[in-house]
């Protein structure tokens, strides 16, 4: 019998694989675990996001766009051209993927889109953006993430 441990080779061997299985299931559990702790407030976090952004949007554009962006607003039938459909951006692109930066541009009144997109008049999509920013008194961070929760909420309306 080995002194140490009072195990002998035989048993040392089945000591030592145990022990090592133990360390791998435990480092599983942890990352598991630490898995499972981060994606939840993540989930939580990206549902605050397209709840502050459906109110936002249902403020800012959905008189035109609809409060499902369906494009069937209160005021869409008295516009010049009739607003986009808002479920069918994934759709139409190359890749299945949401054109987040397009959209982020467009809400935000980029002046490269001004050209391409003419119905919302100026670039700032009739100055939504540039109210958004004057609601954040001017914060640019409120503003940008204000934003962003409004495109976070259209992404979750794709179809």
């Amino acid at each position: 019998m080995n002194s140490i441990a009072g195990t002998t080779p035989c048993t040392s061997g089945r000591v030592q694989r145990a022990a090592r299985a133990m360390k791998a299931g435990l480092a599983v559990g942890l990352a598991f675990s630490w898995t499972l702790g981060f994606a939840l407030p993540s989930s939580a976090e990206d549902s605050a996001a397209v709840k502050e952004g459906k109110e936002d949007f249902v403020t800012y554009c959905a008189s035109c766009h609809g409060e499902k962006g369906e494009g069937n607003g209160p005021v869409a039938g008295s516009l010049k051209n009739q607003p986009a459909n808002l479920t069918y951006l994934q759709q139409q692109e190359n890749d299945g993927k949401f054109p987040y930066k397009r959209v982020m541009d467009i809400v935000q009144g980029n002046p490269e889109y001004d050209k391409n997109f003419r119905t919302h008049g100026p670039a700032a999509m009739p100055v939504w953006g540039k109210i958004v920013y004057e609601g954040s008194n001017e914060r640019t961070t409120i503003a940008e993430t204000r934003i962003r929760h409004i495109v976070d909420y259209i992404k979750s309306i794709q179809k």
